[in-house]
């Protein structure tokens, strides 16, 4: 792990546990396994998962959905309460230059953990577009999909491995809190046409929500490219998540524009 900055104070529990015990929980040892995982992940999306499916019917897997997307609402509600009630988890908007272990002090075990199982978390959010792929859902498989998927593993774990920040806790508030409304919406939809069409119109706001999430990161994580912020690990965090959060928002917007103005327009 990259070092925090030598004029802070490094707690000898925080500097134990983040050397020798994060890297033995699964995944963080080695990049090997999360590059394995994001590349069988591509290869079945793109390749075994088409031709598995090229003379076979699509599969209903309503039950599997429903379970999922209730898995997917309880998990990341859990996260949310888990890292609001450890504490810190919106001070570092306006302390964001802070070292972790300044932030969190004794919660930042707690708070690692957490960060942890958003990991697991994002991996578990492949089996989305293995549903997708058995459904024969082509068209909500497109690169702004897969990109974002992979991405976000990766960011996660570069994260929780080489640039542990403070900002990443409130950034997975965030982000979990919207999956929490994305996926109730989801289950809602399982239940049939009837209740599909009554919630077809706020369909296109998911897409507004995840691109204010970008531009809120955007906006906030200027500050760690700021001249004042002696922070390392936060300088090389906020240059990936900019690039990265920019690629998403453009994604996004492209996706809005084409779904939603375009359709407009040709009514």
């Amino acid at each position: 792990m990259a070092q925090v900055e030598s004029n802070h104070y490094i707690p000898e529990k925080m500097a134990n546990f983040t050397d020798a015990q994060i890297i033995k929980w699964p995944f963080l040892s080695s990049p090997i396994p999360i590059i394995f995982i994001s590349l069988v992940y591509i290869y079945i999306v793109y390749f075994i998962g088409p031709q598995f499916m090229r003379n076979r019917q699509p599969y209903s897997l309503k039950t599997f959905m429903q379970c999922y997307n209730f898995f997917q609402i309880i998990a990341n509600s859990w996260l949310v309460f888990n890292i609001v009630t450890t504490g810190g988890s919106f001070d570092a908007i306006w302390r964001y230059c802070e070292p972790f272990d300044k932030l969190y002090a004794n919660n930042t075990e707690k708070q690692l953990g957490n960060l942890w199982w958003t990991l697991l978390l994002k991996i578990i959010d492949f089996i989305e577009t293995i549903v997708f792929i058995l459904r024969k859902k082509d068209r909500q498989i497109s690169y702004l999909h897969t990109y974002h998927h992979v991405t976000v593993v990766i960011h996660v774990w570069l994260t929780l491995r080489y640039f542990i920040v403070s900002f990443a806790m409130t950034a997975t508030v965030v982000n979990s809190s919207i999956h929490v409304i994305m996926y109730s919406y989801y289950f809602l939809s399982t239940f049939g046409p009837d209740m599909q069409q009554r919630l077809l119109p706020f369909k296109k706001n998911f897409t507004v929500i995840q691109m204010v999430q970008f531009i809120i990161f955007l906006l906030i994580g200027v500050q760690g490219l700021m001249p004042n912020c002696d922070n390392k690990n936060m300088i090389y965090f906020s240059a990936i998540s900019f690039i990265n959060v920019m690629i998403n928002l453009l994604f996004f917007l492209n996706f809005y524009i084409s779904s939603y103005k375009k359709s407009k327009k040709s009514i």
